[in-house]
């Protein structure tokens, strides 16, 4: 997500780029009862997780389109500091939450 600031410091409409100039692969599984009430225990509220192979730059808040659906990241583990696999537990996206069509931007319209 890229965004300007007004003077209050607040952003104000934002647009939304790949992190990537094709789709990334991934695995991805839902959570387990057990696993979604172990994470409300601790205040998390998680329904899926993927598992990238080295991505970097991916934060919490930041959303996944997967399958026709969006996604908020709530955590990202890693395995090797870094090095290795980066988990990446999400939940559902709310409505509000779910940008428009008009601010989705293609990868090279980016600034990368």
């Amino acid at each position: 997500m890229k965004g300007e600031k007004d003077s209050n410091g607040f952003l104000t409409a934002s647009v939304y780029y790949p992190r990537s100039s094709s789709s990334l692969w991934c695995y991805s599984k839902q959570l387990s009862q057990n696993q979604i009430f172990e994470a409300h225990s601790y205040g998390q509220e998680e329904t899926r997780f993927f598992i990238f192979n080295y991505f970097s730059g991916i934060k919490v808040y930041d959303l996944i389109l997967y399958r026709g659906t969006w996604y908020e990241i709530t955590r990202v583990d890693t395995k090797d500091d870094y090095k290795t696999d980066l988990f990446v537990y999400v939940k559902d996206c709310g409505s509000g939450k779910v940008p428009d069509e008009s601010y989705l931007m293609t990868y090279e319209d980016g600034i990368w």
